[in-house]
């Protein structure tokens, strides 16, 4: 009995002493996840798990091919393995049309709605942006003939989308 109770208090003071250890890191896996990439589901538009409930966001400033598009799927497999599982920062900016939350969103400080357009991965959206320097950025993707600029007649998402079936045939691959 005596030892019985001498191994149970012995127990309790080494769980006490690392209490503040175990809450430091339920605290940062809490904080880290706060800001977590969970799904892709096109070349602008994530899920991410914030604040404990997974919010649909679309980054700004961009608009990426759409899945049926030429180079849909590979902007969005590309965008997957930049961010899935990944710590992001993200600027909040109101919501659009559809209800997604409009974000900024930062890898590493860098603007993700950069690294999309200058590697090729999508279009400046000159109708809802303001950043003139994005545009410079594409200008020089198009130059190098970087991702979906490797296609002479790509259609930008925003025309694409009003085009009938038939028409959007014509451009789901690169002529």
């Amino acid at each position: 009995m005596c030892v019985d109770f001498y191994l149970r208090l012995r127990l309790q003071f080494c769980v006490m002493k690392y209490i503040p250890t175990i809450l430091f890191f339920l605290f940062f896996s809490i904080f880290a996840q706060a800001q977590t990439v969970v799904a892709v589901h096109d070349g602008d538009t994530y899920s991410v798990l914030q604040n404990g409930k997974i919010q649909i966001v679309r980054l700004q400033n961009v608009d990426a091919p759409e899945l049926g598009q030429f180079f849909g799927n590979a902007v969005r497999d590309s965008a997957a393995k930049l961010l899935l599982k990944r710590k992001i920062d993200i600027e909040d900016h109101g919501f659009d049309l559809y209800g997604r939350q409009l974000v900024a969103i930062f890898i590493d400080g860098k603007s993700l709605d950069s690294v999309l357009i200058s590697n090729g991965w999508a279009w400046f959206y000159a109708k809802y942006s303001h950043n003139l320097q994005l545009n410079i950025y594409e200008a020089a993707a198009r130059k190098k003939g970087l991702g979906l600029w490797k296609c002479e007649h790509n259609v930008p998402p925003w025309i694409w989308r009003k085009l009938s079936k038939r028409n959007k045939r014509l451009y789901e691959v690169c002529r």
